[in-house]
C-alpha cells in the first residue's frame, strides 16, 4: 500500500526545525488562521467590488486597487480574529511541550519523565486565555465577544450531548423534554431577540437587528410608535401629530393597509417563504456539491430531489416564523385584547402584544427536522446572549475604571473554559460535538488526529508486543524452573 501524498503545507512544515511532535499542531494554526482571515476579509473585498461595479459613476482601475490594498493591510494589522481562532486551537501544544520540557530538567533524577506531564486541559485552557488576553492587548478594536459566545454555546452543547446520553439523566427527566429541549431553548432566545428588536434593537448586533427588519418587511416609522408608547413619549388620548390618538387606538390597517390580520398573514407566509428560498436552496445545494460531489453525480436526481425538500421545509420554517409573529400581535392587540377582552390599548401596545408574538414565533421550529432543530437553536443562542449580556449588565455601566477589566477577565475565562471543553471533546470523543462544527475542527485539525491516532494505535502495538515478549520469557524461564 502507497503512501499518501503529502500537500504542500505539509511539506514545507515537515521541511522546518520544529520537532516533528510540533509539526502537526503548526499545520493546524496555519489553518485556523488563513479560514478566518478569509471569512472576514472575503466579504468586505466582495461587498467592494459589487459596490463599483453598481456605481452610477465608473471607478478606476487604480482606485479599486488601492481601495482592495487597504482592506487586506487592515485586515493583517488590525483583525484580530485570526490570531485568536490559531492560537486557541493549537497553541496549547507548544506550550505542552515546552512547560514538560521545563518541568523534566527541573525535576530530580530519580523521577520517571513520564509521569510529569501538564495534563491537556490545562495546557487548552492556559493556551486558549493566553491567546485572548494577547489579542485583546495587540488588537484592542478586534471585537471577540460573538466569537466566544459562539464557543461558550458549543460547549454547553457538548454538555447537553453528554446528558442526553446518560442513563442517570434519562431516568430523572422526561423523554419529550429530552427530544424537544432543543424547540424550547430556540424559543425562550428568539423571545429575547424579537423583543430586543421591537423596543431596543440596539441590544443586537446591528448588522442582525437590520436583517431581521428587512425579513419583516416592517415599516421603521410603526416600530418607532411601538417604541414610544413603551417609553410614555406618545400615549393614547393626548394630542400628537401621529394617527389619531384621540381614537384611543392605533388600528392593524394602519400597519397592513387594505388586508385583514389574516389575510396579512398568508400574505406574509407567502413573501417571506419566496424571498428566503433561494438562501436556503443555497445553503442546502452547496455542502453536498463541495464536500461529497461523487456521490451527488451518482445519484443527481435524488440528491436534487432531496435538496429541494429541505429548502422547502426550511423556507416554510422562516415563513411560518415571520407569519406567526405578524399575526400573534393582530391576535392579542385587536381581534382577543380588544375586540373580545377589551383590555386597555396601552397596555397592549405597550408590552403584551409584542412580547406574545416573540415568544410564540419560535414554536415555527417543530417544522424543521430534529437535526437542524439542534443548528438553529445553536445559531440563535449566540444573539441573545450578546442581547441579554446587554439588558443585565448595560443599566449599570458608568465607564468605571474597573469595569473594562472585570468584562475582559470574564471574556477571557468564558472563551478558555469553552475552548477546553470543545477542543478536549474533539481530541475524546468526536460525537459530542454538532457535525457542522465537528466537520469544520477536523478539516482545521486533520493533520493533528491522524498523528494523534497514529501515536494511539503505536501505543496499542508496542504494548502487545512487550506483553508477548514479556509473557514468551517467562514462560521459557518458567519452563527451565519446572525441569530443574
Amino acid at each position: 500500500m502507497q503512501p499518501k501524498k503529502k500537500n504542500l503545507l505539509s511539506e514545507w512544515v515537515a521541511h522546518s526545525r520544529l520537532p516533528p511532535s510540533l509539526q502537526p499542531a503548526l499545520i493546524t494554526a496555519i489553518k485556523a488562521y488563513g479560514l478566518t482571515w478569509t471569512l472576514t476579509t472575503a466579504p468586505v473585498l466582495l461587498g467592494l467590488f459589487v459596490k463599483t461595479l453598481t456605481a452610477k459613476s465608473p471607478t478606476s482601475t487604480k482606485r479599486v486597487f488601492l481601495d482592495c490594498q487597504r482592506v487586506v493591510h487592515q485586515s493583517l494589522t488590525q483583525n484580530g480574529l485570526p490570531f485568536l481562532l490559531a492560537g486557541a486551537l493549537a497553541s496549547h501544544r507548544f506550550l505542552s511541550y515546552l512547560l514538560n520540557h521545563l518541568v523534566a530538567r527541573a525535576s530530580h533524577p530519580s523521577v520517571e519523565k513520564n509521569k510529569i506531564r501538564v495534563s491537556q486541559r490545562s495546557a487548552i485552557f492556559l493556551s486558549a486565555a493566553v491567546t485572548m488576553l494577547s489579542v485583546k492587548k495587540v488588537f484592542p478594536n478586534t471585537k471577540t465577544t460573538d466569537l466566544t459566545f459562539f464557543a461558550l454555546v458549543r460547549a454547553l452543547d457538548v454538555f447537553a450531548h453528554r446528558a442526553y446520553e446518560s442513563n442517570r439523566v434519562r431516568q430523572h427527566v422526561p423523554h419529550w423534554i429530552l427530544d424537544y429541549g432543543s424547540v424550547g431553548v430556540f424559543t425562550i432566545a428568539c423571545t429575547e431577540i424579537m423583543f430586543s428588536w421591537f423596543y431596543e434593537p440596539n441590544r443586537l448586533p446591528k448588522s442582525y437587528a437590520n436583517w431581521i427588519t428587512k425579513m419583516a418587511d416592517m415599516n421603521p416609522k410603526l416600530l418607532e410608535l411601538l417604541r414610544a408608547v413603551r417609553e410614555k413619549r406618545w400615549q393614547y388620548g393626548k394630542d400628537t401629530d401621529l394617527c389619531d390618538p384621540l381614537r384611543g387606538r392605533i388600528p392593524c390597517r394602519a400597519v397592513h393597509p387594505g388586508d385583514t390580520c389574516e389575510t396579512n398573514g398568508l400574505r406574509r407566509f407567502g413573501k417571506g417563504f419566496f424571498k428566503i428560498f433561494p438562501l436556503y436552496f443555497f445553503i442546502h445545494l452547496a455542502p453536498p456539491l463541495l464536500l461529497r460531489p461523487s456521490q451527488v453525480a451518482q445519484a443527481p436526481l435524488q440528491n436534487m430531489v432531496h435538496v429541494l425538500k429541505a429548502s422547502v421545509r426550511s423556507s416554510a420554517f422562516l415563513a411560518s416564523f415571520i407569519t406567526i409573529i405578524w399575526y400573534s400581535v393582530c391576535l392579542v392587540r385587536t381581534r382577543i385584547g380588544h375586540q373580545v377582552l377589551g383590555v386597555r390599548q396601552s397596555i397592549l401596545d405597550d408590552t403584551l402584544a409584542p412580547f406574545v408574538g416573540s415568544a410564540l414565533c419560535g414554536l415555527s421550529l417543530l417544522i424543521e427536522t430534529r437535526h437542524r432543530r439542534g443548528e438553529m437553536a445553536l445559531y440563535v443562542v449566540p444573539r441573545a446572549l450578546y442581547s441579554f449580556t446587554e439588558r443585565v449588565v448595560g443599566p449599570h455601566q458608568r465607564g468605571r475604571w474597573w469595569e473594562s477589566l472585570g468584562a475582559g477577565v470574564a471574556e477571557t475565562l468564558v472563551f478558555a473554559l469553552s475552548a477546553m471543553v470543545v477542543l478536549d471533546a474533539m481530541y475524546k470523543d468526536k460525537t459530542h460535538i454538532r457535525s457542522s462544527v465537528r466537520g469544520l475542527l477536523s478539516w482545521i485539525m486533520k493533520d493533528e488526529l491522524q498523528a494523534l491516532k497514529t501515536e494511539h494505535t503505536n501505543g496499542k502495538t508496542n504494548g502487545k508486543s512487550n506483553g508477548k515478549i514479556n509473557g514468551k520469557s517467562n514462560g521459557m524461564t518458567n519452563g527451565k524452573i519446572d525441569v530443574k
